[in-house]
């Protein structure tokens, strides 16, 4: 209880005098613990509709691209005969996509960068910037995941799609989100007498 108590004043006082560092550390934080709940809907989403519905028979491979050596789908999601390919593995994505980006929202806005901006607006701009970077990171992907399904287990699998996912991700949502969510003009300055004593 002393150890919390000591260490609020010390974050307080860190973050009025390195915001955007403390920042960037609320933001890694809280992206860690919404990339653990992507992890943990892609363990059990993709095997349970696999097994309740069909839809693991019929490919899902959207947004063809022709560059050079390059031939791949934006998503790529062919049919493997496991829960890692086809319609099902598609719709497994997309739901962890919504459920931990709505996780996500609120806990960036309000916590990490504390804004209070007008909440339309931001989650009209953040859903723009989710499918963006969604697409971008998807044919990322595509490049990389044949491979990473033919060489490692499907448990590593949905490990390292997600730690290289979220790490691509981290980097680029931070400055997006500097935009999104702008930090408020403080009328007055912070009383460090008031930091000392807390």
């Amino acid at each position: 209880m002393q150890i919390t108590r000591g260490f609020a004043p010390r974050w307080q006082r860190f973050t009025a005098e390195h915001a955007l560092i403390a920042e960037m550390a609320k933001f890694s934080g809280l992206s860690f613990l919404v990339a653990a709940l992507q992890y943990l809907l892609l363990t059990f989403l993709p095997a349970l509709l696999f097994s309740a519905t069909g839809w693991g028979e019929t490919s899902a491979q959207y947004l063809h691209v022709s560059l050079g050596p390059i031939d791949t789908y934006v998503f790529d999601y062919p049919v493997t005969g496991d829960e890692l390919g086809g319609l099902s593995y598609f719709v497994a994505f997309v739901l962890m996509l919504v459920i931990s980006q709505g996780v996500n929202f609120p806990l960036q806005r309000n916590v990490t960068f504390k804004s209070k901006g007008n909440v339309w607006f931001q989650l009209t701009w953040y859903v723009i910037a989710l499918i963006l970077i969604t697409i971008a990171c998807s044919f990322l992907m595509s490049l990389y995941v044949p491979s990473l399904k033919e060489l490692v287990d499907p448990a590593l699998y949905n490990v390292l799609v997600t730690v290289i996912n979220g790490g691509v991700q981290l980097v680029i949502y931070f400055p997006i989100f500097k935009i999104i969510f702008p930090a408020q003009k403080v009328a007055e300055p912070v009383d460090e007498q008031e930091l000392v004593d807390a």
